[in-house]
């Protein structure tokens, strides 16, 4: 594709090079260059693209973009932001496939994975195809493609949405997270409808302070990002933005006034409700535990109402709608019961147990710890939570990259230990869980958060191939239990 074609409705500051260079693909590795590239020259928090630029030209760039004016021998685009340039220009790389199909953006602390796919659910239950894309990685039209992040990179989520594109996919349903916000990643794409699920505290580690990460999420709800917003009304933030939002807005919740909402809750083998979605009322039965989970489907079914998808179709799709794979994944064996869930905030941990304890007929054991160079000041916070909500805890490891494990243990601890010492810590997260699995009795719930449908383990910058659910299975055989 030419250079000039690229650059349509980009904002620049100076072009230096030929606007009929042929660009051949994109990237933002200096490593990954070949003839022809564009070559992005990004600023991040530990490297800055612009050190690599010359690197990148020898190996056969034929321009790069960028925010600071390099050599004049070094052909060029110089723009305000290079971030914003990436995604706008990798969309028109890619043809802006996102113009031709329905985009479906979800956002919020918790509970974005399970409304994205309880939303392509019902959506492939209609007869649509689908591509979701999220924590748990891409799936187009069912078959799955691995992705690093939650929001991929704006060259790779082009080239999905390309890819869905060319497969017949008419609706689009993409988590959209803080990072990807701020980061300005889906610069360019503007939602059909946005959802918003809830607010709590999660990633200071990179926002530093609460007002900053809510004031990114407030962000999305404007023209740059949607057209209209589907929002929590039971949630502050939420409140917040039905108040402010200067994009068409809808509400749905159990405790607020909403456009959709729920009554006559039930928990037993999932949760039933009845449902009044804009004046149709209807019961609801799903496999799905906890109230929680009547938040996620609130927000699916206000999505699916505003796409014209009838009622006894929502429905239906509810019967046979099995949960999400690591999210509240409740497994019985003959003299165990566990749940595996990917809760990894505060307040995701206490609804979490709030929703196991309806479930447990004797003792309540939780077996949890926090990732590695992320947010440390939820720790004591997830410890006091679990203090407070389970019979007994079991402080291990989760993720801990390159931090020391036992020192992330300890900041648990100090939360949890301020409201008792039901505790122990087991620093092997297969040891813990053993130890949960063993000591426990019959009618117990082990419940196990943090990884959910996770297949990996981060240590030292190392991944190697782990799963809660595979080791709970080996422990259960091992010992009989």
């Amino acid at each position: 594709m030419k250079l000039e074609r690229l650059l349509q409705n980009i904002s620049t500051h100076k072009i230096n090079a030929p606007l009929d260079s042929e660009i051949s693909e994109l990237t933002l590795n200096s490593n990954d260059i070949k003839k022809g590239s564009l070559f992005f020259a990004i600023r991040g928090g530990n490297f800055d693209g612009n050190n690599y630029i010359n690197d990148a030209i020898a190996s056969g760039a034929s321009c790069v973009v960028t925010e600071s004016e390099p050599n004049e021998s070094v052909p060029y685009v110089l723009v305000e932001d290079a971030r914003e340039a990436m995604a706008k220009i990798s969309g028109n790389f890619y043809e802006n496939c996102h113009k031709h199909m329905k985009m479906i953006a979800i956002t919020g602390t918790n509970g974005k994975t399970t409304t994205a796919h309880m939303i392509a659910n019902i959506l492939k239950h209609s007869g649509k195809k689908v591509t979701v894309a999220g924590t748990l990685g891409t799936y187009i039209n069912g078959e799955k493609t691995d992705t690093e992040l939650t929001t991929p990179d704006p060259i790779e989520f082009h080239k999905l949405i390309a890819k869905s594109y060319k497969e017949g996919v008419t609706h689009f349903i993409y988590e959209a997270s803080a990072h990807a916000i701020y980061l300005k990643k889906l610069s360019g794409i503007i939602a059909d409808i946005a959802v918003f699920t809830n607010f709590s505290q999660d990633h200071l580690d990179f926002f530093k302070t609460l007002d900053s990460y809510r004031a990114v999420k407030r962000s999305f709800f404007t023209k740059e990002f949607a057209r209209f917003a589907v929002i929590n009304a039971d949630d502050n933030l939420g409140i917040n933005i039905l108040k402010t939002a200067e994009i068409p807005i809808t509400s749905y919740g159990i405790q607020n006034p909403s456009d959709v909402f729920a009554i006559e809750t039930e928990y037993n083998n999932g949760f039933s409700c009845v449902v009044n979605a804009y004046d149709d009322i209807f019961d609801l039965k799903s496999h799905f535990h906890g109230e929680f989970n009547i938040y996620n489907s609130l927000g699916a079914i206000t999505v699916a109402r505003l796409l014209s998808i009838p009622v006894p179709t929502i429905k239906s799709a509810y019967e046979v709608m099995q949960p999400v794979s690591g999210r509240f994944n409740l497994l019985r064996f003959q003299k165990r019961s566990v749940v595996i869930d990917f809760a990894h905030t505060p307040e995701g941990l206490k609804n979490l147990l709030i929703s196991a304890r309806l479930l447990c007929k004797g003792k309540l054991i939780s077996v949890f710890g926090c990732g590695g160079n992320r947010d440390s000041k939820k720790r004591p916070l997830m410890g006091a939570v679990s203090a407070k909500y389970s019979d007994f805890t079991i402080l291990t490891s989760d993720n801990s990259r390159h931090e020391n494990p036992n020192d992330i243990i300890r900041q648990i601890e100090e939360g949890h230990k301020e409201i008792n010492n039901k505790y122990i810590k087991i620093t092997e997260r297969e040891k813990a869980i053993a130890y949960a699995l063993i000591t426990s009795k019959q009618d117990d719930l082990v419940v196990i958060a943090g990884k959910g449908g996770e297949e990996y383990s981060e240590e030292n910058g190392i991944k190697t191939p782990y799963s809660d659910t595979k080791v709970v299975e080996e422990i259960i055989k091992r010992y009989e239990l």
